[in-house]
């Protein structure tokens, strides 16, 4: 755009952030729809059990899912062991007090969970929990 002062054009170097800002919008309304589908989308069989109350209603819980191969995940993305505990600290730091979950596939090996325990012990994530599926009688 050219503007017109004294009779001379001259060019106007503003950026028009507007656009840029719908997009932005946009995209803020379609990962907030979308992203707690991801925890759903993991393969986990969970073990069932009788239940006779809802233990996870916090948001600020940690969930921390194990797949049959031995993998974590927390909010549907993947970790290595090296990763997840650097994740785990961050989460220690911001929520001190709170549970940690592990929401296990039946079929993962006792090693993999043990091991997840003993990670999650060592960072000072003392009050753990795990998930399972309640059993339709």
């Amino acid at each position: 755009m050219l503007s017109q002062d004294r009779g001379i054009y001259q060019p106007i170097s503003e950026i028009n952030v507007t656009p840029f800002v719908d997009v932005l919008l946009v995209l803020l309304v379609v990962f907030m729809i979308t992203a707690p589908l991801f925890t759903k989308a993991i393969d986990v069989q969970l073990p069932q059990e009788n239940l006779r109350s809802s233990t996870v209603k916090d948001a600020r819980k940690l969930i921390i899912s194990v797949n049959r191969n031995g993998r974590y995940y927390i909010e549907g993305r993947r970790y290595p062991t090296h990763k997840l505990l650097q994740k785990l600290i961050e989460w220690k730091e911001r929520n001190p007090q709170n549970t940690a979950f592990i929401r296990a596939d039946k079929r993962a090996t006792v090693g993999h969970i043990t091991s997840l325990m003993v990670m999650l012990k060592n960072n000072g994530i003392s009050r753990l929990g795990l998930l399972v599926e309640d059993k339709k009688p």
